[in-house]
């Protein structure tokens, strides 16, 4: 048994070394949002400073805790076991979503993990949120809300349902406690952070003529608590969201998995009519 175990480790760490210099390989071209925004916030929190010193910086001001310890090192050493954390938070979301080892396999191959991925922004933590319990998902879903805002309703709807206003303030409270407290530290964080988006090129919306979608999913996630709707419908509603973003719809699908697949196969055609100059 002790034998199979350092096997076991062994195996693990050279697939870890295989892994990290095969990543660092591509690094020159993968980990965007990295560099440009994540590293340089979370290096001025270790400097003392405000992480909103980075225009780009736009996420709840605790999303730097959970980028922190990347941060640690260099931009390029820490970047790399960011992506390979991303990667295998993904994979464990959706075990913890209950998917098949087909659509596991299909979602990490999916477009918007794979442009996620090397774009290497945090939009899985809000993913991780969706298998939480509502106080602590709170937290995370409200990192990249235009992935989980429908998330809100749900869960407060869910929580009135199963012990009345009681369960609903408990199961808001810590976040709602979190959120004064951010802006006692850091002021309006919000001011001025979305001017620019709706106008982005790498706004890949669809709003306003999604509306009617999302708010078909949130109405169908409030009457049947289906969390699955839910958590689906927030890109419908949102007017801004880059296109790794919409990995969340794909969360909501990933139970069901012949909806599941012609989704992912439609994203795969798109995305080839897009590389083609077809759309």
């Amino acid at each position: 048994m002790q034998k199979k175990k350092l096997l076991l480790i062994g195996a693990v760490s050279l697939l870890f070394v295989v892994i990290y210099f095969g990543i660092n390989q591509i690094w020159p071209i993968v980990g965007i949002d990295w560099k440009e925004t994540f590293y340089p916030a979370a290096r001025a929190v270790l400097e003392g400073k405000t992480p909103y010193l980075v225009p780009t910086f736009r996420n709840a001001p605790w999303t730097i805790l959970l980028i922190l310890p990347f941060a640690l090192f260099s931009e390029t050493p820490g970047g790399i076991l960011f992506f390979i954390a991303s990667l295998g938070l993904y994979a464990w979301t959706a075990y913890r979503l209950k998917a098949s080892r087909i659509a596991l396999t299909v979602f990490l191959l999916s477009p918007p993990v794979v442009y996620g991925m090397r774009m290497l922004n945090v939009d899985v933590f809000a993913l991780i949120g969706f298998t939480l319990p509502a106080p602590i998902g709170l937290f995370f879903v409200l990192i990249k809300p235009q992935m989980g805002i429908a998330m809100i309703p749900f869960w407060l709807v869910k929580a009135y349902k199963q012990g009345g206003i009681k369960q609903a303030v408990q199961t808001f409270m810590p976040v709602t406690i979190a959120l004064v407290l951010s802006f006692l530290l850091f002021g309006n964080w919000l001011s001025g952070k979305q001017a620019d988006l709706l106008e982005s090129f790498w706004n890949a919306s669809l709003w306003p003529w999604a509306i009617p979608i999302g708010a078909v999913l949130l109405a169908l996630a409030l009457r049947d608590l289906r969390d699955d709707f839910a958590m689906a419908a927030s890109p419908f509603l949102s007017p801004y969201l880059a296109y790794h973003s919409w990995v969340s719809v794909l969360a909501g699908l990933i139970r069901h998995d012949f909806e599941f697949m012609i989704a992912v196969g439609a994203m795969w055609f798109v995305a080839v009519l897009k590389a083609l100059g077809f759309a």
